[in-house]
């Protein structure tokens, strides 16, 4: 992955790089009249902050968003000034955009390994996975200048801050959610399955962060005034991961060090907030549901990465550049409290992520794994407002809160799970993760749980949105019922050990019952399905640790 350059003679080459395979038009196929206008009533509550922005789109005159090439351009400034950035190109995206990577640090480092030396903890700021959602990538943007120079550059005496502007080129070109292929970039950290997807894997992968902000903006009127003749009300939407299996260390540090004091940043911001939220697009559907409790979101397997991982929502979608400089500000103002709190509490961060690690490793073979779990379900008062008079609509709605997941499957922790030798895509995918994947080096015996099949369905991949024009994934919804058994395991099949600090992940890819599993998605090859005959998949639980010889399996 090249390093871009910080000396000003380099940049035509550079830029020359970052271009290649692009479209010839350059800027985004945003169309405002295809956006809703808001009444000006509505429009009044939304004042944009005394405030200048120094990005591009900005700039006197704009009705567009940030193009590609004046990312480019605006990057490789910050980069020929800043002695603190090193940008490296990280990956392409499916249409051959390239998407970056800003390292900034102080000293500046080279790569991750360097990173992880110098005794900060790391801070990831991911912008526009959704290519249709743009303040939280202009605000990366922002933010990477402010680093650039100025008092706000003083953060880097206590942290590395990571910043991946735009994860998604592709959609922020034809301005559209989704990917070149109809996928969701942020339903697949767990799968990597896009290239997308696949670049973000090696940034965490390779950089190891310890907090996590992802930014979003969310729909302001489709869905809301159809099912509540409202509009959306709140500036900010914001959720830390909720998914069964985290450490609860680090629920409790993101409560505690981390969202209290981004609601105080919000409310001195004047910026109204509240837990993220959303609904589907069955219009006949009226519930109302947090964030999902599925591991296959940047948020969630961030928390399964063990760091302290939130989402971010602002009030953006579907209503073209109003009220921008706002929306961008409100990213702003998260990624400084962000800062300022890691910053703060830089040292006990640093303890804690470590002591996660070490907790999740050392769990192998005891206590218990939760398998698949659901949101809980309540009573919920929503605050919207009404679209002619701006006033605030209170609206009772079932809700399917986060913050109370219930268990449907657990199953004991194993040492860790043998994988056939026919099984190499999947090994793959774990090791893409981060995972240590083994070789077995000789044949042996081995006491295991086998998985036989008990019922397998092919089903669409349910989702909080429920967004059928998006092209939902069709996945196959396993159940299955472990069984003792003694199987011939070969030399050149794979072992995942547990004790290792990815093993949450793991779990969350190989157990087969959610549809995030390598299984639900044929990541496995499963059997075919004999009538009157038993199908097992081929994975194994090993209920200790492995007693045969087994190497570090490089890929090949």
């Amino acid at each position: 992955m090249p390093t871009i350059a910080r000396r000003r003679d380099g940049l035509a080459v550079i830029a020359a790089f970052w271009l290649a395979g692009q479209a010839a038009s350059a800027y985004a196929l945003y169309d405002p009249a295809k956006e809703y206008v808001e009444a000006p009533a509505v429009a009044a509550r939304y004042p944009d902050p005394p405030l200048d922005i120094p990005t591009p789109a900005f700039k006197p005159g704009r009705t567009d968003f940030t193009s590609q090439e004046e990312l480019v351009a605006f990057v490789d400034g910050l980069a020929a000034r800043s002695a603190d950035l090193r940008v490296r190109i990280v990956g392409r995206s499916q249409e051959e955009r390239a998407i970056a990577l800003l390292i900034f640090a102080r000293p500046a480092i080279a790569d991750g390994s360097e990173l992880a030396k110098n005794g900060k903890p790391t801070v990831l700021m991911i912008g526009q996975q959704h290519g249709n959602e743009p303040a939280g990538g202009e605000a990366a943007l922002a933010l990477a200048a402010e680093l650039s120079g100025g008092s706000s550059a003083q953060v880097l005496d206590h942290v590395n801050v990571l910043i991946v502007p735009r994860a998604n080129p592709d959609g922020a070109y034809h301005f559209v959610r989704g990917l070149k292929n109809g996928g969701d970039v942020n339903r697949d950290h767990l799968l990597l399955g896009t290239p997308e997807g696949q670049t973000l894997g090696r940034v965490f992968v390779q950089y190891q962060p310890d907090i996590v902000l992802d930014c979003h903006e969310f729909g302001v009127k489709l869905r809301w005034f159809e099912k509540f003749q409202s509009l959306q009300k709140y500036d900010a939407l914001i959720q830390y991961a909720t998914v069964s299996n985290l450490p609860r260390a680090l629920t409790d540090a993101s409560e505690q060090m981390f969202r209290q004091p981004l609601l105080r940043a919000f409310d001195q911001a004047g910026l109204t907030h509240s837990w993220y939220y959303t609904t589907s697009y069955d219009m006949s559907d009226r519930r109302v549901s947090m964030g999902g409790v599925v591991p296959d979101t940047g948020r969630n397997i961030a928390g399964l990465r063990n760091a302290v991982s939130f989402l971010l929502e602002t009030r953006g979608v579907g209503i073209g550049r109003a009220h921008y400089k706002r929306r961008v500000y409100t990213h702003l103002t998260a990624i400084h409290s962000i800062l300022a709190s890691t910053a703060r509490n830089a040292d006990a961060l640093l303890a804690l992520v470590r002591q996660a690690r070490k907790d999740v490793a050392n769990a192998a073979g005891t206590g218990e794994i939760i398998v698949s779990s659901v949101a809980s379900t309540t009573r919920h008062t929503l605050d919207l407002i009404d679209p002619q008079t701006g006033t605030d609509r209170h609206v009772e709605v079932d809700w399917r809160s986060a913050l109370e997941i219930q268990t449907r499957l657990k199953r004991s922790r194993p040492g860790g799970y043998l994988l056939p030798a026919s099984e190499g895509r999947a090994a793959r995918r774990l090791r893409d993760l981060g995972v240590t994947v083994l070789q077995l080096a000789e044949d042996a015996s081995l006491d295991v749980e086998r998985y036989r099949i008990t019922r397998a369905e092919e089903s669409k991949k349910d989702d909080v949105r429920r967004n059928e024009e998006e092209g939902s994934t069709g996945v196959v919804q396993i159940a299955t019922a472990t069984e003792a058994a003694t199987v011939a395991a070969h030399r050149g099949d794979f072992y995942v050990p547990l004790d290792q600090p990815l093993a949450n992940v793991i779990a969350a890819a190989l157990e087969p019952e959610t549809q995030s599993s390598y299984a639900a998605n044929r990541l496995l090859n499963l059997p075919k399905a004999d009538v009157g005959q038993a199908a097992f998949l081929p994975l194994y639980r090993l209920p200790a640790k492995l007693k045969a010889t087994a190497l570090v399996w490089d890929g090949n």
